[in-house]
């Protein structure tokens, strides 16, 4: 049985990414567990026994952390846009310069396969449907570590340590350690409690997206298979502009357009949409999610977890409080 090692699994996508891997592997779940669910609640997770904590700062990784393991999946780093500018410093050392430091520890000693979780963010701003092969573009700080950081480990591949970057979407759909700071988690949580959905700007703007359920699907096929090469894919399930989407998560709750409010005055200048020929090309058989599935399932946990909009579920609030006080 393999053993996988999720740096930064305690998060969002990490939380959900162990019970899914844990369902076949070994899990060692390497973070400092600011957000604290997965942690505090290893007895409820099925097939424990197979889960291990490293309580530990991506900055203090050293080679015995490493023993036994098989394939890492890097999840690491200040987890979007708003909150990489309050500490533009701190940001560099965790996003790039610490995944790039934790990636040449993890091939010194032996590891065969190196998962690196980016973004779509580095496309930044672009008026073309952008692919694997397109210039990135990325405007903020957490876009441009990002890119360093995987075209840095990238470099590192060889046939011996796979490299598979992979950049996500706007993530969405329901995590234990869900995160109300990504747009369709918003809409719905928005929806949910005050029967209003809030866009900045005009809506225009377009984005990519893909929920989690989709980019476990990714992972376990990737983990599996030890035949993948190395490689760089987009991650994208469909492209959207937030106005379009605020509209479908309104009629989705049987809603009308009223109840959508336009903050015109807080303009966000990302504007890209994404493809993927390599997504196509090394996950043929890949089905992606029903949509109002999703939605289903992020509304069923949001109101039985009773999760509210604070500083555990917005990670702008969590690094505001960390960083400025």
């Amino acid at each position: 049985m393999k053993t996988i090692l999720i740096s930064g699994g305690g998060g969002y996508l990490g939380t959900y990414l162990t019970q899914v891997l844990l369902k076949n592997y070994k899990v060692i779940v390497y973070d400092e567990f600011y957000f604290k669910w997965l942690f505090k609640n290893k007895k409820k997770i099925l097939f424990n026994k197979r889960l291990k904590f490293i309580k530990k700062d991506i900055l203090s990784v050293s080679l015995d952390d490493f023993e036994g393991v098989d394939i890492i999946c890097d999840l690491n780093g200040i987890p979007n846009d708003p909150s990489s500018e309050l500490n533009k410093r701190h940001t560099w050392n965790v996003n790039y310069k610490g995944r790039k430091k934790f990636a040449e520890i993890a091939k010194s000693c032996g590891i065969k396969r190196y998962i690196f979780n980016s973004t779509c963010a580095v496309y930044g701003y672009n008026k073309k449907v952008v692919n694997e092969k397109s210039k990135t573009n990325p405007l903020s700080t957490y876009a441009k570590a990002n890119l360093k950081a995987e075209k840095e480990i990238y470099k590192m591949r060889n046939k011996n340590f796979k490299v598979n970057i992979l950049r996500n979407s706007t993530l969405f759909g329901f995590s234990q350690n869900l995160r109300l700071d990504l747009v369709i988690n918003i809409f719905v949580n928005s929806y949910v409690l005050k029967k209003k959905i809030s866009v900045n700007g005009d809506g225009n703007q377009w984005r990519p997206f893909i929920s989690l359920t989709d980019v476990g699907k990714i992972y376990k096929t990737l983990i599996k298979n030890d035949n993948f090469p190395s490689f760089i894919t987009n991650l994208v399930a469909f492209n959207s502009t937030i106005r379009d989407l605020a509209c479908t998560v309104i009629k989705h709750f049987g809603g009308s357009l009223n109840q959508i409010e336009f903050i015109k005055n807080n303009k966000d200048n990302r504007n890209y949409r994404t493809r993927s020929n390599n997504l196509k090309k090394y996950f043929k058989n890949l089905k992606f999610s029903n949509f109002n599935y999703e939605l289903n399932q992020l509304i069923k946990g949001i109101k039985k977890y009773k999760i509210k909009s604070n500083i555990s579920t917005i990670r702008m609030k969590f690094y505001k409080k960390k960083f400025l006080n």
